[in-house]
């Protein structure tokens, strides 16, 4: 498998980015964070893509005909157990990933998958997969601490989003800090006094983690700012031939990115929020229904 590519971030890092620009070479088949929690949810009612995720039309389309995927998902590997050694059994996940893999494979001779949960995972991504390419792509603390308080201030459409609180959960900072507390103590919520000191400690130890395991490590802002020399690292590091400058109309320049508005006066985005509220809703139903008429042939 030398034609397996996984990107790592955090999220909010430029990760999305990165994905979309090998998914428009048409080269390779690319799956979107196949651990999400709510992946079975948005392969029935689609994610509506982020304003800032700009020229993306859709998330999760390249999964349609993996149909052995709500007997092999578990909503679980994107909320616990983040990190996993690298001798670590976890059969059932292998088994997924090899799935995803395998079936990718089928239909293109290059596969790249990009996930955020899988930094802690890496180890043990190496040991079960060990001809994939690791590419990690990161983002300045700062810069990523805002775009994080920034779209959950854009959620809840209001400015104290509890973000000086170490509690704060924007982009599940609070849910993966209490996971990972066990092997990382340094991240319990009584080791900080804000939600930007833990945070800050969570993105040292990802950083950390993602390059050492990573085969290329890039700053987004190199690849917004010098993007054909550092698409170029890239490509030179996975063995890969593709015309860059084809690709260049998909950066937009931080310059020319209009900040999230979080008013909550927009009509139109209060409707599609409803929207999208009863198709999850309507989504987890048939997900229940599915699996209580998968139960009951079984039996």
């Amino acid at each position: 498998m030398t034609n397996l590519v996984f990107i790592s971030g955090d999220f909010s890092s430029g990760s999305t980015l990165l994905w979309q620009l090998f998914r428009h070479t048409n080269q390779y088949y690319c799956l979107y964070e196949p651990l999400h929690e709510r992946l079975l949810e948005y392969l029935i009612w689609p994610l509506r893509p982020y304003e800032h995720h700009f020229f993306v039309k859709s998330y999760f389309a390249e999964y349609r005909g993996f149909d052995k995927i709500p007997r092999l998902f578990s909503s679980h590997w994107g909320t616990s157990q983040l990190y996993l050694p690298a001798n670590a059994e976890a059969d059932a996940l292998n088994r997924y990933l090899s799935y995803l893999i395998g079936t990718a494979f089928g239909r293109s001779d290059k596969v790249l998958l990009k996930e955020n949960r899988i930094t802690f995972r890496l180890g043990w991504l190496r040991q079960n997969f060990p001809q994939v390419k690791i590419i990690h792509v990161y983002r300045n603390r700062d810069s990523q601490w805002k775009s994080i308080v920034r779209r959950s201030q854009a959620y809840f459409r209001t400015e104290d989003v509890g973000q000086d609180r170490v509690t704060f959960n924007g982009m599940s900072i609070a849910r993966w800090c209490d996971d990972l507390q066990s092997t990382y103590p340094e991240l319990a919520s009584a080791n900080s006094q804000s939600g930007f000191e833990r945070f800050c400690k969570l993105w040292e130890l990802s950083y950390q983690t993602n390059r050492r395991y990573a085969d290329i490590s890039i700053n987004y802002a190199d690849l917004i700012n010098g993007f054909e020399a550092v698409c170029g690292k890239i490509w030179s590091c996975i063995g890969f031939n593709y015309d860059i400058s084809s690709l260049k109309k998909l950066i937009v320049s931080t310059e020319k990115q209009k900040p999230v508005s979080i008013s909550s006066t927009d009509l139109r985005k209060q409707f599609i929020r409803q929207l999208d509220d009863f198709g999850f809703r309507l989504a987890r139903l048939i997900i229940k229904l599915r699996n209580y008429f998968y139960q009951t042939k079984k039996r």
